[in-house]
């Protein structure tokens, strides 16, 4: 069995036992959250949710494999492709997206639904780590790194306006993934300061558009969530209830979430906050985990996460192939950065932004591009797992 499961499960054997863990927590605190709601929704199945979050589960854990057996160098063709058709995607997504929570971001191609923003990133990620991995033994040209930068602010001013925050982590995961490819500091700059102009560019024609009553971008939505950020309604009792919940309203009651959980929680199964946050099992999954499994559960969620960016780096130095160091460390920050997000603005620390938590909130096209990132990972990590073996 041993010998079986060697041969089957490949690479690092820690990453593989951190996902498994995420996702059997993933589904009991996805049970308890969805169940009131499912209970509504499905006829009195409380289990309706959890069937098919489990199935989605499963599926990623089916794609995690699968995705690692092959050869990892063979996604830089395929992304390099895909590279020059996600600016079409991002323009789609805009003009004939579905609308969901106010903002385009879903896009029906062949009865699939999914984030284009989830694909842009990992292609991006994977064509940086690519062009950098070239050129580790040659002098960078400035032609070159202006190429480079030229797709970072492109595909990041462009994903800004209709998703903000993941434009954000994709641009702070470009610069690190430079920074890491040593590219020259002058360059490292050029790369901030367009992915900046890009993102501000884009907020700017946003809020001036919306002053002239033409809704463009998320610059508005931006500011408003900044502005109920910073403000702190002392009559939170008021909102219960009322059907136009604001960003406001969600704090308020995910530091209620996060005050009942105290040091132990009040146990699985019985949050009473799951009744009155929007998302409660996808964007505010984390608030959930709080009151339910106390500071306990939300330490050990988060050490998982770090767990995860540390067998990550630590491929960077195993794997012999820049192209392979370059996409781990792109592909975990980029997860863990989300990650840490998701939890910074459950517990108050942020303006809300929508960012799931992966691996762990309910949404398959979410779970399934965790999932893909994570398996071009354990595929780095399984080259260097069968040098060693053929080295023994």
């Amino acid at each position: 069995m041993e010998t079986w499961l060697k041969d089957k499960l490949r690479g690092d054997w820690q990453i593989w036992f951190i996902i498994v863990l995420l996702s059997l927590f993933s589904m009991l605190v996805v049970y308890s959250a969805s169940s009131a709601l499912a209970y509504k929704k499905a006829g009195g199945n409380t289990e309706s949710y959890l069937i098919n979050h489990t199935g989605h589960l499963l599926l990623g854990l089916l794609v995690v494999w699968g995705i690692h057996r092959i050869d990892y160098t063979k996604y830089a063709g395929i992304s390099k492709i895909l590279l020059w058709i996600t600016p079409i995607l991002l323009l789609y997504t805009y003009f004939f997206g579905t609308t969901v929570g106010g903002t385009k971001r879903w896009i029906n191609l062949f009865g699939i639904s999914f984030q284009s923003s989830d694909l842009v990133r990992l292609v991006l990620i994977t064509n940086l780590a690519a062009m950098l991995a070239r050129r580790q033994n040659v002098e960078y040209t400035q032609k070159t790194l202006m190429g480079l930068i030229f797709w970072c602010g492109l595909l990041c001013g462009m994903l800004a306006i209709t998703n903000f925050s993941t434009a954000i982590i994709l641009g702070v995961t470009c610069f690190l993934i430079m920074y890491m490819g040593r590219v020259p500091g002058r360059y490292l700059f050029r790369m901030a300061f367009s992915v900046i102009g890009a993102l501000v560019v884009v907020m700017g024609i946003s809020i001036y558009l919306y002053s002239k009553g033409v809704e463009f971008g998320r610059g508005q939505v931006v500011l408003e969530r900044i502005e109920a950020f910073a403000k702190i309604d002392i009559n939170r009792d008021k909102d219960i209830g009322n059907p136009d919940r604001d960003d406001n309203f969600q704090k308020e009651q995910a530091m209620i979430a996060i005050a009942r959980g105290g040091a132990i929680g009040i146990g699985p199964g019985n949050s009473f906050q799951r009744n009155y946050l929007p998302e409660a099992f996808s964007d505010y999954i984390y608030a959930i985990i709080v009151e339910e499994y106390g500071m306990l559960g939300a330490i050990l969620v988060m050490g998982l996460y770090l767990w995860l960016l540390y067998r990550g780096l630590k491929n960077v130095s195993n794997t012999q192939r820049a192209f392979g160091g370059l996409l781990c460390v792109g592909l975990t920050f980029s997860i863990v950065f989300q990650a840490f997000i998701h939890m910074f603005i459950n517990v108050g620390l942020g303006p809300v932004t929508g960012q799931t938590l992966p691996m762990m909130s309910m949404g398959g096209t979410s779970i399934l591009f965790t999932s893909v990132a994570i398996g071009i990972v354990l595929s780095v990590s399984k080259e260097e797992y069968d040098e060693k073996s053929l080295n023994a």
